[in-house]
């Protein structure tokens, strides 16, 4: 290969490793949900196109190439599917040269070929990104029931374009390779291809063997967030599927392995990927379906709590600004460059300003909702990276560093179909505001707790650094605290009850409320508590909506319903309702 035995070169022919009189011209793409990877093989007797992709001018671009093919010598021209999602497909129907009938005979594992000619819209994933199909039959149905029923023994075929195919069948456990596959040979003078059944990602995935290549389809993606879960997918069958691959690398002569999306992987690389795909893929029983509906609900979710992530961020960049700005003053700019390492704040603002401009251009163009899910993934993904959790807490206010670590860890957790474990117990809840509001009002580090700590230089430092880091919310701000005059029970999940009280009393500061009031009252069934500030100037109304749907989700999360009253005198009141415990 003219890459090196590693690589392959895209958009150039180049011999295919270990299969004789077959070359091999890659169309490879950075990856992405548009469209996959397509593999062109031609043999002396016929030319194979591997996933024809999902944009029509990727396809139009490989049709020049087969028609000069074809022109050079006339062959009969196949298209196989590693699997029928639209990714990998839909080009076909959008691309006339592959829309004429007899242009080509499609080739698909079995239960695909039963999903295009129904048109099946949530198998294929036409439906997860709002896109319709028109139902297509399949020239050839591969690893069929009724052919697994007599393996070994070769059926001869012969198709509308001329060709004459011999299909063998070959039982699983053979050379304790456990998959269903059989071997197809296009003609006297070209290399054997085999086909094995892979479920998993799909159930009508495939991997195809020639030579020294395999071409996986998308079997190492499936277990990554917004894949997971999908229509078709299923856990038993991918662990068993990487476990038939595993084996099929020791058993055969395998150099590299080209998947559907992004570059071919060397077999060693493969080797060690193999075993972390099946252990993710292990974690994932009982995980919510990735319908086009769920995939609604976490792109608004997501688009919510980046708005508060984003404010958390800033806080904690402010915060260690001050520290570093004040070592400095101190002559202590060692340390102030040393606490620079514990954000990385271009880097943030960098990773936030690409979501934000995705989510303007994803409501500008109507834009499929598993595509800000899969943005937002990728975003936070990023994020948990840029910054150092246990250092910055004792720097800065441990709650804001733990909050900002819970919602970033919370999207991903419902990103890959779990739910955040919760835990619901029975509250005292006068005892919870009060502890709150004191714990926001009065400074964390006291002089008396500097002072007894001036002989132990390292104490000392630490304790400076966080006294400079931290600044109660509520230490500027007039709160006023009704009280249920006896203790009040109520169930709640009391860490999302907290943090809940806790982003309303931070919204109320941020928009410059001198003065905030915390009600508690009570009936026979519910407990009350009411929240009230006034604010100089009204939000705009998209960050008023988000932060909205993001408060009264955390509600509904920790157990409680939330109302708003926004009146016209700038008042903002919050009102939250749980059960009571009598």
């Amino acid at each position: 290969m003219p890459a090196g035995n590693d690589q392959l070169v895209s958009l150039e022919w180049q011999p295919l490793p270990g299969a004789g009189g077959a070359t091999l011209f890659p169309l490879i793409r950075k990856i992405d949900t548009v469209s996959s990877n397509s593999y062109l093989i031609q043999t002396p007797d016929a030319i194979i196109l591997i996933d024809p992709g999902g944009l029509p001018a990727q396809a139009e671009q490989i049709m020049r190439v087969v028609t000069e093919c074809r022109a050079a010598k006339e062959r009969p021209f196949f298209i196989l599917l590693t699997h029928a999602h639209i990714d990998h497909f839909i080009a076909i129907q959008n691309t006339p040269a592959l829309a004429v009938a007899g242009a080509a005979v499609l080739m698909v594992q079995d239960e695909g070929a039963a999903c295009l000619e129904r048109g099946d819209a949530a198998m294929t994933q036409a439906a997860l990104f709002n896109t319709s199909i028109v139902p297509m039959k399949a020239g050839f149905r591969l690893v069929t029931p009724g052919r697994r029923e007599s393996p070994g023994v070769p059926v001869e075929l012969c198709f509308s374009n001329g060709a004459l195919v011999t299909v063998t069948a070959l039982p699983a456990g053979e050379a304790s390779i456990h998959l269903d596959r059989e071997t197809i040979v296009f003609g006297p003078d070209s290399p054997p291809l085999e086909v094995f059944h892979t479920p998993g990602h799909s159930r009508d995935s495939i991997c195809i063997h020639m030579g020294e290549l395999l071409f996986i389809g998308d079997l190492l993606f499936a277990a990554n967030p917004g894949i997971a879960g999908i229509i078709g997918w299923s856990q038993e069958d991918l662990i068993g599927s990487l476990d038939g691959i595993g084996t099929l690398l020791d058993k055969k002569e395998i150099s590299l392995l080209c998947p559907g999306h992004g570059r071919p992987i060397p077999v060693a690389d493969a080797h060690t990927m193999l075993p972390l795909v099946k252990r993710d893929a292990a974690t994932l029983a009982d995980i919510a379906e990735f319908t086009p509906d769920r995939a609604a609900e976490i792109a608004t979710y997501a688009e919510d709590i980046m708005e508060q992530v984003n404010q958390l961020f800033t806080v904690m960049a402010g915060r260690l600004y001050y520290v570093s700005y004040v070592l400095d003053e101190l002559e202590e700019s060692g340390t102030a460059e040393e606490l620079g390492t514990l954000i990385k704040g271009d880097t943030i603002d960098e990773l936030l300003d690409a979501f934000r401009v995705f989510s303007e251009e994803h409501h500008k163009k109507q834009g499929v909702s598993v595509h800000l899910a899969l943005k937002a993934g990728q975003v936070i993904g990023k994020l948990q990276r840029t910054f150092k959790t246990d250092e910055l807490a004792q720097i800065i206010d441990p709650g804001i560093v733990r909050r900002t670590e819970r919602l970033l860890a919370d999207y991903i957790t419902i990103f890959r179909g779990f739910t955040p474990p919760r835990e619901v117990t029975v509250v005292d809840l006068s005892s919870l505001i009060e502890a709150l509001v004191e714990g926001l009002t009065i400074p964390s580090i006291s002089s008396d707790a500097l002072l007894s700590s001036a002989d132990d230089e390292k104490a000392f430092a630490q304790l400076l650094l966080s006294s400079i880091g931290t600044r109660p919310l509520l230490e500027d701000v007039e709160v006023v605290v009704d009280n249920a005059p006896d203790p009040l029970f109520v169930t709640i999940d009391r860490d999302d009850f907290s943090d809940l009280l806790t982003y309303i009393l931070e919204e109320l500061v941020g928009k410059g409320s001198p003065a905030i009031r915390i009600a508690v009252c009570s009936s026979a069934d519910d407990a009350t508590i009411s929240i009230s500030g006034t604010t100089p100037s009204p939000s705009p109304g998209c960050e008023l909506l988000k932060t909205s749907r993001f408060l009264c989700g955390l509600c509904e999360r920790a157990g409680a319903s939330l109302s708003q009253n926004h009146g016209e005198d700038t008042r903002v009141t919050y009102t939250i309702r749980a059960n009571r415990v009598v």
